[in-house]
Protein backbone atom coordinates (compact mmCIF):
# COMPACT_ATOMS: atom_id res chain seq x y z
CA UNK A 1 0.00 0.00 0.00
CA UNK A 2 3.00 2.03 0.79
CA UNK A 3 4.34 1.59 -2.69
CA UNK A 4 1.60 2.26 -4.48
CA UNK A 5 0.60 5.78 -2.44
CA UNK A 6 4.82 6.78 -3.48
CA UNK A 7 4.10 5.56 -7.04
CA UNK A 8 0.70 7.74 -6.79
CA UNK A 9 3.09 11.02 -5.45
CA UNK A 10 5.83 10.59 -8.44
CA UNK A 11 2.87 10.07 -11.39
CA UNK A 12 1.41 13.37 -9.46
CA UNK A 13 4.78 15.02 -9.58
CA UNK A 14 5.71 14.05 -12.57
CA UNK A 15 2.08 15.77 -14.26
CA UNK A 16 2.55 19.15 -12.34
CA UNK A 17 2.60 22.39 -13.86
CA UNK A 18 5.91 24.60 -12.58
CA UNK A 19 4.95 27.62 -13.88
CA UNK A 20 1.81 29.36 -15.46
CA UNK A 21 0.94 32.45 -16.87
CA UNK A 22 -1.64 34.49 -19.04
CA UNK A 23 -0.86 37.36 -21.38
CA UNK A 24 -2.78 39.16 -24.42
CA UNK A 25 -1.25 36.83 -26.29
CA UNK A 26 -1.29 33.69 -25.12
CA UNK A 27 -0.77 31.13 -22.29
CA UNK A 28 2.17 29.52 -20.80
CA UNK A 29 2.79 26.48 -19.56
CA UNK A 30 5.66 24.71 -18.20
CA UNK A 31 5.74 21.05 -16.90
CA UNK A 32 7.75 19.67 -14.47
CA UNK A 33 9.71 18.04 -16.40
CA UNK A 34 10.46 20.69 -18.56
CA UNK A 35 8.40 21.14 -21.66
CA UNK A 36 6.85 24.25 -22.51
CA UNK A 37 3.47 24.66 -23.99
CA UNK A 38 1.20 27.55 -25.05
CA UNK A 39 -2.22 27.70 -25.53
CA UNK A 40 -4.11 30.15 -27.45
CA UNK A 41 -7.96 30.34 -28.06
CA UNK A 42 -10.00 31.10 -31.01
CA UNK A 43 -13.58 30.13 -31.20
CA UNK A 44 -13.69 32.27 -34.21
CA UNK A 45 -12.65 28.55 -35.91
CA UNK A 46 -13.70 25.31 -36.47
CA UNK A 47 -9.74 23.91 -36.36
CA UNK A 48 -7.07 23.39 -34.03
CA UNK A 49 -3.69 23.47 -35.14
CA UNK A 50 -1.00 21.88 -32.88
CA UNK A 51 2.59 22.61 -33.56
CA UNK A 52 5.84 20.67 -31.52
CA UNK A 53 9.13 22.20 -32.11
CA UNK A 54 12.33 20.33 -30.90
CA UNK A 55 15.12 22.76 -29.75
CA UNK A 56 17.32 20.79 -31.63
CA UNK A 57 20.12 22.31 -34.38
CA UNK A 58 22.32 20.29 -36.93
CA UNK A 59 24.62 20.76 -35.08
CA UNK A 60 23.19 17.85 -33.21
CA UNK A 61 24.06 15.41 -36.09
CA UNK A 62 27.75 15.70 -35.65
CA UNK A 63 30.36 13.42 -37.60
CA UNK A 64 26.89 12.34 -39.55
CA UNK A 65 25.20 15.39 -41.12
CA UNK A 66 21.04 14.22 -41.97
CA UNK A 67 20.87 12.48 -38.43
CA UNK A 68 18.16 14.65 -37.19
CA UNK A 69 16.54 14.60 -40.32
CA UNK A 70 16.21 11.23 -40.82
CA UNK A 71 15.29 10.83 -36.87
CA UNK A 72 12.80 13.45 -37.30
CA UNK A 73 11.26 11.77 -40.79
CA UNK A 74 10.97 8.71 -38.99
CA UNK A 75 8.95 9.16 -36.25
CA UNK A 76 6.09 8.94 -38.19
CA UNK A 77 6.77 5.59 -39.90
CA UNK A 78 5.40 3.63 -37.05
CA UNK A 79 4.92 2.79 -33.43
CA UNK A 80 4.32 0.25 -30.53
CA UNK A 81 0.65 0.70 -31.75
CA UNK A 82 0.49 2.58 -34.64
CA UNK A 83 1.86 1.07 -38.29
CA UNK A 84 2.91 4.59 -40.91
CA UNK A 85 -0.34 3.96 -42.19
CA UNK A 86 -2.04 3.90 -39.47
CA UNK A 87 -0.59 7.28 -37.86
CA UNK A 88 -1.40 9.24 -41.47
CA UNK A 89 -4.58 7.47 -41.78
CA UNK A 90 -6.03 7.96 -38.61
CA UNK A 91 -5.43 11.87 -39.38
CA UNK A 92 -7.18 12.21 -42.67
CA UNK A 93 -9.82 9.87 -41.45
CA UNK A 94 -10.73 12.94 -39.20
CA UNK A 95 -10.34 15.81 -41.52
CA UNK A 96 -6.43 16.40 -40.58
CA UNK A 97 -3.18 16.71 -41.79
CA UNK A 98 0.45 15.81 -40.27
CA UNK A 99 3.86 16.32 -41.19
CA UNK A 100 7.76 15.99 -39.51
CA UNK A 101 9.86 18.60 -40.89
CA UNK A 102 13.33 19.46 -39.92
CA UNK A 103 14.99 23.09 -39.79
CA UNK A 104 18.74 24.33 -39.17
CA UNK A 105 17.65 25.14 -36.04
CA UNK A 106 14.91 23.11 -34.81
CA UNK A 107 12.41 20.19 -36.03
CA UNK A 108 8.44 19.85 -36.23
CA UNK A 109 5.86 17.70 -36.45
CA UNK A 110 2.58 19.93 -37.30
CA UNK A 111 -1.19 18.79 -36.81
CA UNK A 112 -4.45 20.37 -38.00
CA UNK A 113 -7.54 18.82 -36.94
CA UNK A 114 -11.46 20.05 -36.81
CA UNK A 115 -11.39 21.59 -32.83
CA UNK A 116 -13.71 18.69 -32.15
CA UNK A 117 -10.89 15.76 -32.86
CA UNK A 118 -8.37 17.89 -30.69
CA UNK A 119 -8.25 14.77 -28.07
CA UNK A 120 -7.27 11.99 -31.05
CA UNK A 121 -4.79 14.10 -32.48
CA UNK A 122 -3.22 14.76 -29.28
CA UNK A 123 -3.14 11.22 -28.82
CA UNK A 124 -1.35 9.76 -31.96
CA UNK A 125 0.59 13.04 -31.26
CA UNK A 126 2.45 11.46 -27.74
CA UNK A 127 1.84 7.97 -29.15
CA UNK A 128 4.63 9.20 -31.99
CA UNK A 129 6.65 11.49 -29.38
CA UNK A 130 6.55 8.45 -27.13
CA UNK A 131 6.79 5.36 -29.10
CA UNK A 132 8.83 5.43 -32.06
CA UNK A 133 9.64 1.90 -33.46
CA UNK A 134 12.58 3.17 -35.69
CA UNK A 135 12.21 -0.78 -37.26
CA UNK A 136 15.52 -1.81 -39.35
CA UNK A 137 13.04 -2.69 -42.38
CA UNK A 138 12.00 1.48 -42.04
CA UNK A 139 15.11 2.68 -41.60
CA UNK A 140 16.48 1.36 -44.56
CA UNK A 141 13.43 2.09 -46.63
CA UNK A 142 13.89 5.88 -45.27
CA UNK A 143 17.71 6.23 -45.86
CA UNK A 144 16.68 4.66 -49.63
CA UNK A 145 14.19 7.38 -50.14
CA UNK A 146 16.57 10.21 -48.68
CA UNK A 147 19.63 9.48 -50.33
CA UNK A 148 17.56 9.42 -54.05
CA UNK A 149 16.14 12.71 -52.69
CA UNK A 150 19.42 14.09 -52.11
CA UNK A 151 21.19 12.98 -55.26
CA UNK A 152 17.97 14.51 -57.39
CA UNK A 153 18.99 18.10 -55.88
CA UNK A 154 22.12 18.28 -58.18
CA UNK A 155 19.81 18.51 -61.38
CA UNK A 156 18.00 21.90 -58.93
CA UNK A 157 20.00 24.86 -59.05
CA UNK A 158 18.17 26.32 -56.62
CA UNK A 159 18.94 24.26 -54.01
CA UNK A 160 22.55 23.73 -55.21
CA UNK A 161 23.43 27.35 -54.79
CA UNK A 162 21.52 27.73 -51.59
CA UNK A 163 23.90 24.76 -50.30
CA UNK A 164 26.41 26.65 -51.27
CA UNK A 165 25.90 29.95 -49.88
CA UNK A 166 25.35 27.54 -46.38
CA UNK A 167 28.60 26.64 -46.78
CA UNK A 168 30.18 29.52 -47.69
CA UNK A 169 28.81 31.77 -44.86
CA UNK A 170 28.68 29.25 -42.47
CA UNK A 171 32.20 27.74 -43.33
CA UNK A 172 33.93 25.78 -40.66
CA UNK A 173 30.44 25.32 -38.69
CA UNK A 174 28.18 22.64 -37.91
CA UNK A 175 25.52 24.86 -40.27
CA UNK A 176 27.65 24.92 -43.36
CA UNK A 177 26.15 21.09 -44.07
CA UNK A 178 22.81 20.64 -45.81
CA UNK A 179 19.89 19.91 -43.50
CA UNK A 180 19.36 16.86 -44.87
CA UNK A 181 23.14 15.40 -44.98
CA UNK A 182 25.07 13.82 -47.58
CA UNK A 183 24.19 10.76 -49.65
CA UNK A 184 27.73 9.32 -48.18
CA UNK A 185 26.40 10.18 -43.83
CA UNK A 186 23.08 8.90 -44.58
CA UNK A 187 24.70 5.63 -45.95
CA UNK A 188 26.56 5.65 -42.92
CA UNK A 189 23.71 5.85 -40.24
CA UNK A 190 22.77 2.90 -38.48
CA UNK A 191 19.88 1.91 -36.74
CA UNK A 192 21.05 2.02 -33.23
CA UNK A 193 22.47 5.83 -34.34
CA UNK A 194 18.72 6.60 -34.90
CA UNK A 195 18.01 5.23 -31.95
CA UNK A 196 20.30 7.02 -29.90
CA UNK A 197 19.94 10.48 -31.60
CA UNK A 198 16.41 10.10 -30.84
CA UNK A 199 16.39 8.88 -26.62
CA UNK A 200 19.29 11.82 -26.07
CA UNK A 201 17.55 14.80 -28.01
CA UNK A 202 13.68 14.08 -27.85
CA UNK A 203 13.18 15.38 -24.58
CA UNK A 204 10.60 17.53 -23.09
CA UNK A 205 13.09 20.26 -21.77
CA UNK A 206 13.70 20.97 -25.58
CA UNK A 207 10.12 20.34 -26.49
CA UNK A 208 7.92 23.55 -27.31
CA UNK A 209 3.84 22.58 -28.04
CA UNK A 210 1.50 25.87 -29.74
CA UNK A 211 -1.96 24.81 -29.67
CA UNK A 212 -4.30 27.51 -31.13
CA UNK A 213 -8.01 27.14 -32.11
CA UNK A 214 -11.32 26.44 -31.01
CA UNK A 215 -10.08 24.93 -27.51
CA UNK A 216 -11.08 24.57 -24.18
CA UNK A 217 -7.97 25.84 -22.30
CA UNK A 218 -8.23 24.14 -18.62
CA UNK A 219 -9.03 20.99 -20.08
CA UNK A 220 -6.49 20.92 -23.52
CA UNK A 221 -3.92 21.72 -20.66
CA UNK A 222 -5.08 18.90 -18.18
CA UNK A 223 -4.87 16.07 -21.54
CA UNK A 224 -1.37 17.36 -22.17
CA UNK A 225 0.12 16.74 -18.79
CA UNK A 226 -1.43 12.97 -19.01
CA UNK A 227 -0.35 12.86 -22.45
CA UNK A 228 3.39 14.09 -22.07
CA UNK A 229 3.57 14.98 -17.90
CA UNK A 230 5.22 11.41 -17.73
CA UNK A 231 8.59 11.89 -19.91
CA UNK A 232 12.00 12.23 -18.50
CA UNK A 233 14.36 14.77 -19.32
CA UNK A 234 17.69 14.06 -20.54
CA UNK A 235 21.24 15.75 -20.00
CA UNK A 236 20.94 17.22 -23.56
CA UNK A 237 20.27 20.74 -24.18
CA UNK A 238 20.75 22.67 -27.09
CA UNK A 239 23.74 24.58 -27.52
CA UNK A 240 23.81 27.57 -29.60
CA UNK A 241 27.39 27.95 -32.01
CA UNK A 242 28.64 31.58 -32.98
CA UNK A 243 30.88 32.02 -35.44
CA UNK A 244 33.69 35.09 -35.25
CA UNK A 245 32.88 37.81 -37.24
CA UNK A 246 33.85 37.40 -40.93
CA UNK A 247 36.45 39.51 -42.00
CA UNK A 248 36.72 39.31 -45.71
CA UNK A 249 34.73 38.39 -48.41
CA UNK A 250 34.65 34.61 -49.87
CA UNK A 251 32.91 33.46 -52.71
CA UNK A 252 32.07 30.02 -53.83
CA UNK A 253 31.15 28.94 -57.52
CA UNK A 254 29.89 26.06 -58.99
CA UNK A 255 29.39 24.96 -62.59
CA UNK A 256 26.65 23.46 -64.73
CA UNK A 257 24.93 23.43 -67.37
CA UNK A 258 21.89 26.19 -67.50
CA UNK A 259 20.63 28.97 -69.66
CA UNK A 260 21.08 31.04 -66.49
CA UNK A 261 22.99 32.31 -63.70
CA UNK A 262 21.95 31.50 -59.91
CA UNK A 263 23.52 34.37 -57.51
CA UNK A 264 23.26 33.88 -53.74
CA UNK A 265 25.21 37.08 -51.39
CA UNK A 266 24.46 37.46 -47.86
CA UNK A 267 26.17 39.12 -44.99
CA UNK A 268 26.68 37.95 -41.51
CA UNK A 269 23.83 39.60 -38.88
CA UNK A 270 22.92 38.50 -35.51
CA UNK A 271 20.25 36.45 -33.63
CA UNK A 272 16.86 37.16 -33.60
CA UNK A 273 17.04 38.02 -29.55
CA UNK A 274 19.78 40.80 -30.73
CA UNK A 275 18.45 44.43 -30.41
CA UNK A 276 19.25 45.25 -33.80
CA UNK A 277 17.48 42.18 -35.44
CA UNK A 278 14.01 44.41 -36.01
CA UNK A 279 16.39 46.83 -37.39
CA UNK A 280 18.57 44.68 -39.74
CA UNK A 281 15.28 43.08 -40.80
CA UNK A 282 13.40 46.87 -41.87
CA UNK A 283 17.15 46.85 -44.04
CA UNK A 284 16.50 44.32 -45.56
CA UNK A 285 13.04 44.98 -46.82
CA UNK A 286 13.91 47.75 -48.33
CA UNK A 287 16.68 45.97 -50.18
CA UNK A 288 14.45 43.25 -51.67
CA UNK A 289 11.04 42.98 -50.06
CA UNK A 290 8.44 42.58 -52.42
CA UNK A 291 8.20 44.40 -56.38
CA UNK A 292 8.64 47.95 -54.20
CA UNK A 293 12.42 46.95 -53.18
CA UNK A 294 15.07 48.69 -54.12
CA UNK A 295 16.64 45.59 -56.12
CA UNK A 296 13.61 44.74 -57.29
CA UNK A 297 13.26 48.23 -59.13
CA UNK A 298 16.77 49.05 -59.99
CA UNK A 299 18.08 45.97 -61.02
CA UNK A 300 14.69 44.21 -62.67
CA UNK A 301 12.21 46.93 -63.82
CA UNK A 302 14.89 49.04 -64.61
CA UNK A 303 17.80 48.08 -66.45
CA UNK A 304 16.47 44.41 -66.86
CA UNK A 305 19.15 42.53 -65.31
CA UNK A 306 16.97 39.96 -63.39
CA UNK A 307 14.33 37.23 -63.87
CA UNK A 308 13.92 37.14 -60.21
CA UNK A 309 15.47 39.12 -57.20
CA UNK A 310 15.01 39.22 -53.54
CA UNK A 311 16.38 39.00 -49.96
CA UNK A 312 15.86 37.51 -46.72
CA UNK A 313 16.89 37.73 -42.79
CA UNK A 314 15.54 34.45 -41.62
CA UNK A 315 14.55 34.86 -37.43
CA UNK A 316 17.47 32.58 -36.05
CA UNK A 317 19.21 31.57 -32.79
CA UNK A 318 22.75 31.90 -33.62
CA UNK A 319 24.60 33.84 -36.23
CA UNK A 320 21.83 35.73 -38.28
CA UNK A 321 22.12 36.81 -42.02
CA UNK A 322 20.64 38.42 -44.84
CA UNK A 323 20.69 36.49 -48.10
CA UNK A 324 19.77 37.83 -51.43
CA UNK A 325 18.60 35.58 -54.27
CA UNK A 326 19.08 36.52 -57.86
CA UNK A 327 18.83 34.78 -61.84
CA UNK A 328 20.28 36.43 -64.66
CA UNK A 329 21.82 35.86 -67.87
CA UNK A 330 24.74 34.66 -68.78
CA UNK A 331 25.52 38.11 -70.70
CA UNK A 332 24.75 40.49 -67.77
CA UNK A 333 26.42 38.28 -64.72
CA UNK A 334 28.66 41.07 -63.93
CA UNK A 335 26.45 43.87 -64.44
CA UNK A 336 23.83 41.84 -61.95
CA UNK A 337 26.78 41.30 -59.14
CA UNK A 338 27.84 44.99 -59.19
CA UNK A 339 23.98 45.91 -59.56
CA UNK A 340 23.96 44.04 -56.17
CA UNK A 341 26.85 45.71 -54.50
CA UNK A 342 25.83 49.25 -55.66
CA UNK A 343 22.80 48.57 -53.66
CA UNK A 344 23.71 47.44 -50.72
CA UNK A 345 26.42 50.68 -50.58
CA UNK A 346 23.53 53.10 -51.02
CA UNK A 347 21.74 52.16 -48.31
CA UNK A 348 24.85 52.41 -46.03
CA UNK A 349 25.92 55.48 -47.38
CA UNK A 350 22.64 57.40 -48.01
CA UNK A 351 19.59 58.05 -45.13
CA UNK A 352 16.83 56.32 -45.90
CA UNK A 353 14.07 58.95 -46.29
CA UNK A 354 11.17 59.04 -43.58
CA UNK A 355 8.45 58.07 -46.67
CA UNK A 356 10.41 55.10 -47.13
CA UNK A 357 10.65 53.98 -43.71
CA UNK A 358 7.38 54.41 -43.29
CA UNK A 359 6.23 52.63 -46.14
CA UNK A 360 8.53 49.45 -45.55
CA UNK A 361 7.12 49.23 -41.84
CA UNK A 362 3.44 49.57 -42.66
CA UNK A 363 4.68 46.40 -45.59
CA UNK A 364 6.16 44.57 -42.93
CA UNK A 365 3.27 44.96 -40.64
CA UNK A 366 0.69 43.89 -43.45
CA UNK A 367 2.83 40.94 -44.11
CA UNK A 368 2.54 40.12 -40.63
CA UNK A 369 -0.69 40.18 -40.31
CA UNK A 370 -1.35 37.83 -43.63
CA UNK A 371 1.25 35.31 -42.00
CA UNK A 372 -1.56 35.28 -39.42
CA UNK A 373 -4.89 34.55 -41.16
CA UNK A 374 -4.00 30.73 -40.51
CA UNK A 375 -4.20 29.41 -37.95
CA UNK A 376 -1.21 26.67 -38.14
CA UNK A 377 0.19 29.71 -38.62
CA UNK A 378 -0.48 31.19 -35.48
CA UNK A 379 0.94 28.42 -33.47
CA UNK A 380 3.85 27.95 -35.24
CA UNK A 381 5.11 31.49 -34.36
CA UNK A 382 3.91 31.57 -31.19
CA UNK A 383 6.25 28.24 -30.87
CA UNK A 384 8.96 29.27 -32.77
CA UNK A 385 9.01 32.88 -30.65
CA UNK A 386 8.99 30.98 -27.45
CA UNK A 387 11.85 28.55 -28.42
CA UNK A 388 14.18 31.25 -30.02
CA UNK A 389 14.44 33.01 -26.87
CA UNK A 390 12.28 36.28 -27.82
CA UNK A 391 9.37 34.71 -25.75
CA UNK A 392 5.59 34.51 -27.15
CA UNK A 393 4.66 37.35 -26.49
CA UNK A 394 6.72 39.01 -29.14
CA UNK A 395 4.14 37.67 -31.04
CA UNK A 396 1.87 40.85 -30.09
CA UNK A 397 5.35 42.84 -29.58
CA UNK A 398 6.67 43.07 -32.95
CA UNK A 399 4.91 45.39 -34.93
CA UNK A 400 5.61 48.28 -32.19
CA UNK A 401 9.24 47.13 -32.04
CA UNK A 402 8.83 48.27 -35.82
CA UNK A 403 7.52 51.76 -35.40
CA UNK A 404 10.60 52.48 -32.63
CA UNK A 405 12.90 51.68 -35.98
CA UNK A 406 14.28 55.39 -37.30
CA UNK A 407 16.42 56.17 -40.40
CA UNK A 408 19.17 57.04 -38.61
CA UNK A 409 18.76 53.27 -36.97
CA UNK A 410 18.97 51.65 -40.47
CA UNK A 411 22.00 53.63 -41.61
CA UNK A 412 23.66 52.41 -38.62
CA UNK A 413 23.19 48.42 -38.76
CA UNK A 414 24.16 48.91 -42.79
CA UNK A 415 26.99 50.26 -41.93
CA UNK A 416 27.89 47.38 -38.97
CA UNK A 417 26.56 44.41 -40.81
CA UNK A 418 26.50 44.77 -44.90
CA UNK A 419 30.10 43.89 -45.00
CA UNK A 420 32.52 41.13 -46.28
CA UNK A 421 29.55 39.19 -48.11
CA UNK A 422 29.42 35.35 -48.81
CA UNK A 423 28.78 34.92 -51.98
CA UNK A 424 27.72 31.89 -54.01
CA UNK A 425 27.34 31.16 -57.79
CA UNK A 426 25.97 28.50 -60.09
CA UNK A 427 25.71 28.96 -63.54
CA UNK A 428 27.47 28.22 -66.80
CA UNK A 429 30.82 29.52 -66.18
CA UNK A 430 31.96 27.50 -69.60
CA UNK A 431 30.12 30.62 -70.98
CA UNK A 432 31.11 33.41 -69.27
CA UNK A 433 33.39 34.22 -66.61
CA UNK A 434 32.77 36.13 -63.49
CA UNK A 435 35.53 39.13 -63.31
Amino acid sequence: MKRAIILLLFLAACTSVSFEEHTNAASKYVLSNGMTIILKENNDTGMVAIDLLLKKSIANDEEKPGLGFLTTRMLLSGTQTRSREDIVNQIENIGGTIDAKTFVEYSEIAISVPSDKTSIALDILSDVIKNPTFTQEEVDKAKTILIEEIKAKKDNPDIRTEDLFMATIYANSPYQHPIDGYAETIEQITREDVITHYKNWFAPQNMYLAIVGNINEKKTINAIKKLFGEMQPTNYFEKTVYLPPRTEPTTNTSNMVLESFYIQQGYQTVPATHSDFVTVRLANSILGSGSGSRLFYNLREKRGLAYTVYSITPSTRTNGFIRITMISRPDVINQSIDGINEQVELIKAEMVSEDELTLVKQKLKGFFALDHQKTSDQANYLALYEMQGLGYQYDVNYPHLLDKVTPSDIFTVANKYFNNPATAIVGPFNQTAIE
